[in-house]
């Protein structure tokens, strides 16, 4: 579980820490259902909120789209959606979710913890006096034959620059296919390259996904999804893709951030460019912050107003753990890689 702190205004610290709340592994006994409502008060409502998935199946480890969208189209200044889940162990929301002023829906990338078995969580989104629910499956991966995953899975890029993400793919035991990995729902002026784009039989391996993005593509978000198919079979993964103009400039401190006679992985951000930035977080086992050997991560592309003070983030769950590593996200600035077992005090 992450947390954070600002060396300054502590009611911001706890809308922080609310806003990037890493749901832990989980596991249900549920058997997998679906259900959709919406409901209003009694005040005369017209259920102007709805909410929808990409897909209503998903396997545990991997993310989602949901879309949420408004009757008509959101006031000056945008409208605020309230996000909630039966189940944040299982499934990571964002807790509010902005439709900007004159449109009707937004999307965002809620992320499924790993699972031993099936459940089912409603995810609920709450507008005015009216809301609306939806069910996600949430599959084993043991269920399917293979997966897929992205590390990381928000890749931020300025217009007319190229970044990359780390696919794999996994496979059961007595499965031997070739996987070839495509790309869709690409938004025009981007593209996508993988070295290799086939996986050769049994399935199992990675490939570098390099993101190219031209200069005339809006600064915005996107998200595309990436497909392991062997002919027949498919799963899927979603990579979401943020633009920024600037860099921010930012430099990071590797360091133990102490409380209650503990240490945890931690570091201390600051930016030469103050601004709204998106944030990600990895720690992994080991020292070389090895992307096969993630232990956590936190963030997930969230946006965060960095500027005049300095951020410390630290990762709560890992106390006094030295055989550790980290890497840290900050718009296109990444950390090198923090081993903690040389690491100083915060």
């Amino acid at each position: 579980m992450p947390s954070l702190s600002k060396r300054t205004c502590v009611s911001q610290i706890l809308f922080a820490a609310a806003l990037l709340g890493l749901a832990g592994c989980g596991s249900g006994t549920q058997a997998p259902s679906s259900g959709n409502f919406s409901a209003t008060t009694n005040s005369g409502g017209n259920a102007a909120a709805s909410i929808t998935l990409s897909t209503a199946r998903v396997i545990a480890g991997d993310s989602t789209e949901v879309t949420v969208s408004l009757a008509q189209p959101a006031p000056d200044g945008g409208a605020d959606l309230q996000l909630t889940t039966s189940d944040a162990s299982a499934l990571a929301v964002p807790p509010t979710v902005r439709i900007p002023a004159g449109e009707t829906s937004a999307t965002i990338t809620a992320i499924t913890s790993p699972a031993s078995s099936a459940t089912t969580v409603s995810i609920t989104a709450l507008f005015a006096d009216t809301l609306s629910s939806t069910a996600l499956a949430i599959l084993p991966a043991a269920s399917a034959q293979f997966t897929v995953a992205l590390q990381p899975s928000t890749v931020t890029i300025a217009p007319g620059h190229s970044g990359s993400s780390v696919v794999t793919t996994k496979v059961t035991a007595g499965y031997k296919h070739a996987l070839t990995l495509t790309a869709s729902n690409l938004p025009a002026g981007v593209s996508v390259t993988f070295t290799p784009s086939v996986m050769p039989s049994p399935g199992a391996g990675t490939s570098k996904a390099i993101i190219a993005v031209q200069s005339s593509v809006k600064v915005g978000t996107y998200s595309f999804r990436v497909t392991a198919s062997d002919g027949t079979t498919s799963q899927n993964a979603t990579l979401t893709l943020k633009l920024a103009v600037k860099d921010p400039g930012a430099k990071f401190r590797g360091c133990w951030y102490h409380s209650s006679g503990h240490r945890y992985q931690g570091v201390d951000i600051s930016v030469a460019n103050a601004g709204k930035y998106p944030f990600d977080a990895g720690l992994y086992r080991g020292a070389t912050c090895d992307p096969n050997n993630q232990a956590d991560e936190f963030g997930f592309g969230t946006l965060l107003n960095f500027g005049g003070f300095d951020w410390i983030f630290w990762f709560a769950d890992f106390g006094d753990q030295a055989d550790t590593s980290a890497l840290w996200h900050v718009g296109r600035d990444t950390s090198q890689c923090v081993s903690y077992a040389t690491a100083p005090d915060c």
